[in-house]
């Protein structure tokens, strides 16, 4: 599984899980925290969109805990 961080306003923070993809989607679950509410969905992304949305930094990879970069 991979986690993002999704650019959002000040104030919130939003993640992302990708839980399983297919040649063109990505199946997600999206948390976003505002004023101490979480707020969870699932859904169903394109690749294009995923991979558009990766390329403009407005989602970012979390690095997995413990893995060191080279």
């Amino acid at each position: 599984m991979f986690q993002y961080k999704i650019k959002s306003h000040a104030g919130s923070q939003m993640c992302m899980d990708v839980l399983s993809e297919t040649d063109d989607s990505f199946y997600v679950h999206i948390v976003t925290t505002k004023d101490g509410y979480e707020v969870e969905k699932n859904a169903t992304m394109t690749r294009c969109l995923f991979e558009m949305l990766a390329a403009t930094g407005y989602i970012t990879a979390i690095p997995a805990a413990g893995v060191k970069s080279a």
